[in-house]
């Protein structure tokens, strides 16, 4: 019994270490390398064809095409790795990887806002990049979501500084990345409502967008298209859903423009009326409660949004980490939504075939039922320890 205990002890000393996560960070990085040589649909697809059209177009002059269905700021990136001339498999990782530790970097930085404690920062940069779905997106498939996850994260943690300029200001980087970006809004809109971000600083977002479409637009792509980029992508598939198990899942592909319009009135209501009934003033609200309700945005709007794909719940995982990390409690949420994307991952690979979408539909739906009740108790609690004192 003692030597178990010794041993026990041993063990929580060397979590204590600094050194011990350095190492962890320099394992996840070997895991990483060994990932880049491997070429999967995505990149074969899209991203090299881009690349070659990039370098057999001028460069910079390729902007004037419709190549992409990206937004173009994505696109200057891979122009820059063009000219660079390295290997464009390699470049693409390792830009998406840089983006990872930069994510882990700013959850650690606002888990040290709650604890103070600096050794979590370096927990954060070692665990957060190990993530299964975090692994396979930008290691192995070359995916760049951990860009506008990075921007995001950056975004809330500025925000619970209490600097806001800087805050919206990522949050426009984030929205010029990727359109799922949306899934945090709610969560701004809530600290809206409760007047910790002044409403004139939402422009930034609109004004960064144009900014960043002012290059394609110099060299002769239609404003409009470009513009409009966001609104096309949404029709691409013109699929409810793909490979991911939200509402969607059980209702026919044959009424999708029907559904479509009905999901994204639901959202907006459901954001509307939730972000107006929670801001009110008898409700307070801690770090761990803003942290509940950026977990509860990411995950309940790609839930009930049409059009969602396997990726779409990245955010989720990242946030549902930084959950585990402030809160400490309630790990199976936490694990849950991870293992929800990750079986996402698994449905659009080779074992689509035989892996069902329901199983994990109603692990999700079970979740956000959870976190939702989690929530809801824990801002009564807040609400009367506030009374008492």
């Amino acid at each position: 019994m003692t030597a178990n205990l010794t041993k026990k002890e041993i063990f929580f000393k060397l979590l204590n270490k600094k050194e011990v996560w350095i190492i962890i960070i320099g394992f996840g990085l070997i895991i990483k390398l060994f990932m880049f040589p491997v070429k999967l649909g995505d990149y074969n697809f899209y991203l090299k064809p881009w690349i070659d059209f990039i370098k057999d177009n001028g460069y910079s002059s390729s902007l004037k095409y419709n190549f992409y269905n990206y937004t173009p700021s994505y696109i200057y990136i891979l122009i820059a790795l063009a000219k660079i001339g390295f290997n464009p498999l390699y470049s693409i990782k390792f830009i998406s990887i840089i983006f990872e530790y930069l994510l882990a970097y700013f959850i650690g930085k606002i888990v040290c806002l709650e604890s103070g404690n600096k050794l979590r920062l370096w927990i954060s940069i070692a665990i957060v990049p190990l993530i299964p779905t975090i692994l396979i997106n930008g290691a192995l498939w070359g995916q760049c979501d951990s860009i506008y996850a990075a921007f995001v994260v950056a975004s809330i943690y500025f925000i619970l500084k209490e600097k806001q300029f800087i805050s919206i200001l990522f949050l426009g980087l984030a929205f010029v990345f990727k359109i799922q970006t949306v899934f945090i809004f709610p969560f701004y809109f809530v600290l809206l409502l409760q007047g910790k971000i002044k409403y004139y600083y939402f422009l930034l977002i609109p004004i960064i967008y144009f900014i960043s479409i002012l290059p394609p637009w110099f060299y002769g792509r239609h404003l409009n298209e470009l513009i409009t980029i966001y609104f096309s992508q949404s029709d691409y598939y013109q699929m409810l859903t793909v490979f991911f198990p939200n509402i969607y899942i059980w209702i026919s592909n044959s009424y999708y423009h029907q559904f479509k319009l009905a999901g994204f009135s639901l959202t907006f209501l459901i954001t509307l009326l939730s972000g107006i009934f929670i801001s009110q003033k008898r409700f307070h609200f801690t770090l761990e409660s803003y942290i509940k309700l950026a977990f509860l945005s990411v995950i309940i709007i790609p839930f009930i949004l049409p059009g969602m794909h396997e990726r779409y719940l990245y955010l989720g995982d990242v946030i549902a980490l930084l959950y585990l990390l402030v809160i400490q409690k309630n790990i199976y949420l936490s694990l849950g939504i991870i293992l929800v994307s990750f079986y996402s991952y698994l449905c659009c690979s080779r074992l689509q075939s035989i892996l069902p979408l329901w199983p994990a539909f109603y692990l999700y739906l079970l979740i956000i039922v959870l976190s939702i009740k989690d929530f809801w108790k824990s801002l009564k609690n807040n609400s009367i320890q506030i009374k008492n004192k």
